[in-house]
């Protein structure tokens, strides 16, 4: 009976310190997580040589290299073979993302194998116009030399073109331990450089989005940048990617967002959820299939991986900021017996709709999760959307929507005619670049619509086959009103999508609100 007592005490005594050191170290791990880790740059970023219309050369062998066995390193540009892999990360050093060092950085040099039409700094003239490893350029700021030419120009590194836009080494504070899980370096300060007009770029990739160049993204990127200033979605979360912003303090920042509208707006999402002062502002790469957002905001209905990098940067530092509306949308729905379900609150950038529209992005978004979905492409995608779509005008799953709702703009009930769809606009763009609101507009008594008003726009449409003919500009949607605020009574259960996110949703009340407003970037080629 003893020995059952001390171990009937013993047993639970030691399983609740289990608990408690595992539960204090997994909090730990999570909070440490919102720091910004970086990795150590010894080794090269190897990435695989494509199909290209240059030669590449092995800098430890100086064989020509082949797609089939050719390696480079996205982030300094040292070329190699997989039998000189190894030697070559002994033999060259990387860029490095930081140093302890307050001595101004030199050229970090680089021989061969240099940029398509490279041109000498000192003389002018072209550089590796012979095949093989001539010639020189450096890693930071991309400038080139001649073997001959090379001792003329200054052994400090001026980070070239886009220096405003570039995170020195000799900025970053790096704190001396290493995350334990993780295995990386955390970032401790980010000491602002001498340089006049100095905003940092933070580029933040989703490799999901688009037809896998969010990965060419990342190493085009980092060639130009320091490689640490450059993020994947896919290894960090956005708030610890958006700790660089805190880091800078005072210093303003902008981001470039490359994927998808849901990645767009999870990332500003995020920025209202840090509270960042100043605002970063967001410029955006488009990799989704719809690209809504980024059409109004001058970047383009889809990213050209033809398109140089430094064509992007020089867009970039050339935009101008804007703003736009960020909406609250509150779902409020109901259980039964009368007893109210949990709320859910979301954010609202580009637009809201229930009904058909919705439904053929659902019945997209399900076949893309689904295993047997196999290809992704944008022109399959399109396809895919229009086969749902044709789906829809057979089937017309959403007929006399106007009996499964209610709109009220700004408090007034809005008589409804039999409709398949509710739109509720945010920006002059929807279902993948038409201008619903202003598309065949005559009535000089409809408002403008503006993405940074404070008001939305609501419009209605007839059925799936009125969405076709909308997109070839044949037709025009019902439009219902302007509002600060809309209310949408959901008497049965519709599918419903905001920026492109698509759900099945049950009876509820939505409330569509305004909160603040988000800092853009505007490219001026628009």
């Amino acid at each position: 009976m003893w020995t059952e007592s001390i171990y009937g005490c013993i047993v639970p005594t030691v399983s609740t310190m289990v608990i408690f050191v595992v539960t204090f170290n997994v909090v730990r791990f999570l909070i440490g997580e919102f720091k910004v880790h970086i990795t150590d740059s010894k080794k090269h970023n190897w990435q695989v040589i494509k199909t290209s219309s240059r030669a590449y050369f092995c800098n430890v062998c100086e064989t020509l290299l082949l797609a089939v066995n050719g390696l480079y390193c996205d982030s300094c540009g040292v070329c190699a073979d997989h039998e000189c892999m190894k030697k070559a990360d002994k033999m060259f050093n990387c860029k490095k993302m930081f140093t302890s060092s307050k001595e101004p950085m030199k050229h970090h040099w680089i021989r061969g194998n240099l940029p398509l039409i490279a041109m000498c700094e000192v003389c002018d003239e072209e550089c590796s116009l012979e095949p093989g490893l001539f010639d020189w350029w450096c890693c930071w700021c991309q400038k080139c030399a001649h073997e001959t030419c090379k001792a003329y120009i200054n052994e400090i590194c001026d980070f070239g073109a886009f220096k405003q836009m570039v995170i020195p080494p000799t900025s970053l504070e790096v704190a001396s331990k290493r995350s334990s899980i993780r295995r990386r370096l955390q970032l401790k300060s980010i000491t602002p450089p001498l340089w006049l007009n100095w905003s940092p770029l933070i580029v933040v990739v989703n490799k999901k989005s688009g037809n896998n160049e969010g990965a060419e993204i990342l190493s085009s990127f980092r060639r130009l940048l320091n490689p640490a200033q450059v993020v994947d979605l896919s290894d960090r979360d956005p708030i610890t990617a958006l700790e660089w912003c805190r880091l800078l303090g005072n210093v303003p920042c902008r981001i470039a967002v490359a994927g998808g509208d849901g990645t767009v707006a999870w990332i500003l999402d995020t920025i209202d959820k840090l509270k960042f002062n100043p605002l970063p502002a967001v410029a955006i790469l488009p990799l989704g299939t719809g690209n809504d957002l980024s059409r109004v905001m001058g970047w383009g209905k889809e990213y050209d991986s033809s398109t140089d990098i430094s064509t992007t940067l020089q867009m970039i530092q050339q935009a101008k900021e804007t703003y736009l509306d960020r909406w609250s949308v509150v779902l409020d729905g109901k259980k039964g017996l009368g007893f109210r379900a949990q709320q859910k609150s979301l954010h609202m950038y580009n637009y809201l709709s229930v009904g058909v529209d919705a439904q053929v992005t659902l019945s997209f978004h399900d076949a893309r999760e689904s295993p047997f979905y196999l290809f992704s492409h944008r022109i399959f995608n399109k396809l895919l959307y229009l086969c749902f779509g044709t789906q829809q005008v057979v089937e017309r799953d959403y007929k006399d929507l106007n009996k499964r709702l209610e709109v009220y703009l700004d408090g007034r009930k809005v008589e409804l005619p039999s409709i398949e769809s509710i739109v509720v606009l945010n920006i002059p763009s929807w279902g993948a670049g038409v201008d619903l609101w202003n598309m065949n507009l005559e009535d000089d008594h409809i408002g403008i619509q503006s993405m940074n008003d404070k008001r939305v726009e609501v419009c209605a449409v007839y059925s799936s086959f009125h969405i076709a003919q909308m997109q070839i500009g044949l037709s025009q949607p019902l439009r219902l009103g302007q509002a600060t605020t809309v209310k949408i009574i959901l008497k049965d259960s519709c599918a419903m999508q905001v920026d492109g996110e698509p759900w099945q949703q049950p009876p509820c009340t939505i409330t569509v609100s305004h909160i603040n407003q988000a800092l853009m970037l505007m490219s001026n080629d628009q």
